[in-house]
């Protein structure tokens, strides 16, 4: 991929042949290199032009609206999560990174996140804890607050869905700053509005289907201000009954036969939602099981 070229085109403004020069030695190779990836972008005899899936977000605009954090918007990026990473001796509690298209985009157990140009909310904050306090639980709490946003459904432990499919993930990393706190960066991909061709290999969902007028600059804001507003409470109260309550009301798979597949292998019985840890509970014929993240995979039976 020419990085380069690609940043160049960003802006969605038309770009003449001339002046993409610098950038690209074979202009014509490496915008069909572009394509292959999804990216849509127009040609006529005078000029390319990225054509963004949905209008670029007004990075000065929900500035505004999440004052006093920070908001740091790069329409290309290699991944939101990894920016925070690089950058987070200079970042506050609370600041964000935005952006349009990640080329190096994460998921769960380091798979690689697909995103098309201006298709996604892209983002990732900088989050700190009291040590002293347990985090376990924390991504049922960022599934839980962007499922209360949108009106869709959790799948334990951080998938988002909506009519059984993913609509979403989410990515927590440590961070190792020696500030007396546990630094945390949390990452959320939610699909908005998708290509045809996309090159994910599961079934998807978009916020579009839910609300076809649904305009990131709205949702962006509304979306973090919740966030934000449940981690507070979750430092606070952790996952205590309300939150357990509100999780299995958002529950995709509430009282359904699950099957729960483990390193050891596959368990079936009926699942329960969870405790105050987080831990997934299912009811395995009369013992009543509770599983942990790690490398744990949900599926319905």
């Amino acid at each position: 991929m020419n990085l380069a070229l690609l940043i160049c085109l960003s802006d969605g403004m038309p770009k003449v042949r001339s002046e993409l020069a610098a950038f690209s030695q074979n202009i014509a190779f490496d915008v069909q290199q572009l394509r292959e990836l999804g990216l849509n972008i127009e040609e006529n005899t005078a000029y390319y032009q990225l054509i963004p899936q949905l209008p670029l977000l007004n990075p000065h605009q929900i500035s505004t609206a999440l004052s006093p954090y920070r908001v740091h918007y790069y329409p290309i990026i290699t991944s939101t999560n990894e920016w925070i990473l690089q950058n987070i001796e200079h970042l506050q509690k609370g600041d964000l990174c935005l952006a349009e298209y990640q080329t190096a985009g994460r998921g769960r157990r380091g798979r690689q996140w697909l995103s098309p140009f201006a298709g996604q909310m892209i983002l990732s904050f900088y989050w700190t804890f009291d040590p002293r306090k347990s985090i376990e639980g924390l991504s049922l709490v960022v599934g839980l607050a962007i499922a209360e946003t949108f009106g869709v459904q959790v799948k334990w432990p951080n998938d988002i869905l909506f009519n059984g499919r993913k609509l979403g993930g989410i990515l927590v990393e440590m961070a190792n700053v020696k500030n007396g706190r546990l630094n945390l960066v949390i990452g959320v991909g939610i699909n908005v509005s998708l290509p045809e061709k996309t090159g994910i290999n599961q079934p998807y969902a978009q916020l579009c289907e839910i609300a076809p007028n649904a305009d990131r600059q709205i949702l962006l804001p509304k979306l973090i201000q919740h966030l934000y507003t449940r981690l507070e409470r979750f430092e606070n109260s952790g996952i205590d009954e309300e939150f357990q309550r509100m999780w299995q009301k958002y529950n995709a798979f509430s009282h359904q036969v699950v099957n729960v597949i483990t390193e050891q292998g596959s368990v079936s019985g009926i699942e329960q939602g969870i405790d105050e840890r987080g831990y997934l509970q299912v009811q395995c014929g009369n013992e009543l099981r509770t599983f942990n993240g790690g490398e744990v995979s949900l599926r319905k039976k």
